[in-house]
């Protein structure tokens, strides 16, 4: 034989080792993860390390998982399970099974989450292979290398974390979630033995048809969260929507995950997004924790909801429910039922079923509207009764109170719905700062469907918590040129002052133009802002409005409705005394008034003979009207008295008069008696 055809059977023999060895290797179901760029209230997670892609493990540990499922019983027996993939840990010693049940109709893998089994190898280089459900396999799962990227859900409670409990309740009002008169297949529900801990998805739904099927909401609520930005396939990313639901108490939120890459509609990619049940949010796959294209469905609560930073998804104790359109396993309290397989029934009682018809129709929201308050009404009251009407195909279940004070409506109380209904809002648990703001109501039906905006209306709060600083105005009179100013007093909380605005409202609350003045942010004795009343006309009644700020963000207000522009001085008449006085006291009395701002003080100076005024009483009261004078006799008197109104302005005016024995000069004498002066 030739060296070169040595050579050519040398290399032949080669290349089909290699090949062999190629052939061998369990190629996984996708590559690496994309980024995982989610939209979510929560901050994401540092990037954490994933899995090293499947391995070549050997005919010997797929022998050692076939002999396990040979020698298993109980719900291992219900189907027959294949290896989806495998995962190793470095160190070669131990590996996680994926294994996928068999859909017995078309030999694929069954659209679902996979269950697991542990594998360790010992000293002899033998695999020990545990199932889920065998003893010690919890244990030995923990001490995995990569034990949270092998689950649904992930998160690995720690000792010192506590697994959390149903409720108990059971929600009703879902529908199935696709499109109404067709048929998906109930692949897991009650047995799930897919997540951490086992009981967190005994009430969750994995349904199934082996396509990428639309889902609709099974019931209506507002985007919480949502993600498709993971490949379709990828088994160590996680596409979900989340759809929170303000009709129940306490809040509820609906899961669905494994969603497809993209299919999120553009206008749900916002959180707070209204959805109503029956509306298309997104279509199914397998991204994640699954074997096969499929949506699990749950439902938790507020009280055990947390956000899961290894699937970057919400996450919690999946809750009882039942939906509307499913007539087994039935609850008359919520007028629904639960879908359960056969199998599972025979563990957990009740009726089992393969495929499911949905009723999903797209639902109607509820209507209805505000009756009080009515529209412009001025709120002096820390409680505020809220009344309506609600009208739905259902039940209206729940009103939500609103309030718009910043752009943007908030919550501010809520309580049960109906054909009518009555909640109270305590303002002084509210963020709603003095002064203008829309109130108005939102309606959610039994499907979790919630309503418009309804009854918007403008009303004007005025209300004194203790929490919130206090404004006191230092005068109801506006200069024409000047500053109007007010005293502000810390709220209970200690909190310094920080800044005080100031608005011109004109003379009716609601219909005249508002003119912002200005703010303040330091004072050393009151807080001011310019203010200018030149083109006003004049009037005791316009309205100043004030809003006071402090340090923590509390905000108080005082608003002043009497605010006087008076721009006329007062009138003054005193009365006239008989001439010549022959007693040594006289009473000098005089009538004034101001039709704007109202008397504020008198000042009265004699003159005798020929000296000069002297000021005998500077600030008389506005209520008095008369003054007694001491005389002499041969004195020559002129009183001088001058009226002050609150707004400034004065008035003045001067009697003549003289005491038993006065002579008068021949020049002057017409001239003191025929002129004022």
């Amino acid at each position: 034989m030739s060296k070169t055809l040595k050579f050519g059977i040398v290399l032949l023999v080669i290349l089909c080792v290699v090949l062999g060895a190629v052939l061998l290797i369990d190629i996984p179901k996708n590559g690496p993860a994309l980024s995982q760029a989610i939209n979510t209230e929560t901050p994401s997670s540092s990037d954490q390390e994933s899995p090293p892609p499947d391995v070549e493990v050997g005919k010997d540990l797929e022998a050692a998982i076939e002999q396990a499922l040979e020698n298993s019983t109980g719900r291992w027996k219900e189907s027959t399970y294949k290896i989806d993939h495998i995962q190793i840990q470095d160190d070669g010693k131990m590996a996680i099974v994926w294994l996928a049940p068999i859909d017995p109709e078309t030999g694929e893998f069954l659209g679902r989450e996979p269950e697991l089994a542990v594998a360790e190898q010992n000293e002899l280089g033998e695999w020990r292979i545990l199932l889920e459900d065998e003893p010690n396999f919890e244990a030995t799962f923990k001490t995995f290398q990569y034990a949270e990227k092998s689950l649904l859900n992930g998160d690995i409670l720690s000792g010192e974390q506590e697994a959390l409990p149903k409720s108990g309740t059971v929600y009703g009002g879902y529908y199935l979630p696709w499109a109404k008169g067709l048929e998906k297949r109930l692949t897991w529900s009650v047995g799930h033995t897919s997540c951490y801990p086992i009981y967190y998805c005994t009430h969750a739904f994995d349904f199934a048809d082996g396509t990428m099927f639309p889902m609709v909401a099974a019931k209506g609520g507002s985007v919480f969260h949502w993600r498709d930005t993971c490949a379709n396939g990828d088994s160590t990313c996680t596409n979900s929507i989340t759809i929170q639901d303000k009709s129940t108490t306490p809040w509820t939120y609906q899961i669905y995950l494994h969603i497809a890459q993209g299919s999120v509609p553009a206008g749900l990619k916002k959180v707070g997004t209204p959805v109503t049940q029956g509306q298309y949010i997104a279509n199914v796959d397998d991204t994640g924790y699954s074997s096969g294209h499929h949506v699990h469905f749950m439902v938790v609560t507020e009280n055990t909801r947390y956000f899961s930073y290894s699937m970057q998804s919400y996450w919690g104790v999946a809750e009882d429910i039942t939906f509307r359109d499913v007539d087994i396993n039935w609850d008359p309290v919520t007028r629904g039922g639960r879908p359960r397989l056969a199998y599972e029934a025979e563990t957990y009682g009740g009726e089992g079923r393969t495929y499911y018809i949905s009723g999903n129709a797209p639902a109607n929201p509820p209507t209805g509207g505000l009756t009080t308050p009515a529209a412009n009404t001025y709120l002096t009251n820390q409680t505020l009764t809220v009344t309506g009407w609600g009208r739905d195909d259902v039940a209206v279940t729940k009103v939500e109170v609103l309030a718009d004070y910043n752009g943007s409506w908030v919550t501010i109380g809520e309580g049960p719905g109906g054909t009518s209904f009555t909640t109270n809002v305590d303002f002084c648990n509210t963020n709603v700062p003095d002064g203008y703001f829309d109130i108005a109501i939102r309606l959610w039906d039994y499907e979790g469907n919630q309503s418009s905006i309804l009854g918007r209306r403008e009303v004007f709060k005025n209300i004194n918590c203790s929490k919130n600083p206090d404004i006191t105005f230092t005068s109801r009179y506006l200069p024409e040129e000047g500053t109007v100013s007010v005293s502000a007093t810390p709220g209970s909380s200690g909190s310094p002052i920080s800044s005080v605005e100031f608005w011109f409202l004109g003379q009716n609350l609601f219909t005249d133009d508002r003119v912002y003045l200005g703010k303040d942010t330091y004072t050393q004795d009151f807080w001011r802002v310019p203010i200018s009343t030149t083109n006003w006309a004049e009037a005791n009644n316009y309205i100043i409005f004030s809003l006071a700020t402090d340090s923590a963000g509390n905000k108080g207000g005082g608003i002043m409705f009497i605010g006087v522009v008076d721009r006329t001085a007062p009138w003054l008449e005193i009365n006239p005394v008989t001439s010549p006085i022959m007693t040594d006291a006289v009473n000098i009395t005089w009538s004034a008034g101001d039709n704007m701002s109202g008397i504020d003080h008198y000042s009265l100076s004699v003159k005798v003979n020929d000296g000069d005024f002297q000021v005998r009483a500077g600030n008389l009261p506005a209520s008095t009207t008369s003054y007694r004078l001491n005389v002499l006799p041969n004195q020559l008197i002129v009183v001088s008295i001058t009226a002050y109104d609150k707004s400034g302005h004065q008035a003045t005016q001067e009697h003549i008069m003289f005491t038993n024995g006065f002579e008068w000069p021949y020049q002057y004498i017409f001239m003191q008696i025929f002129s004022d002066n």
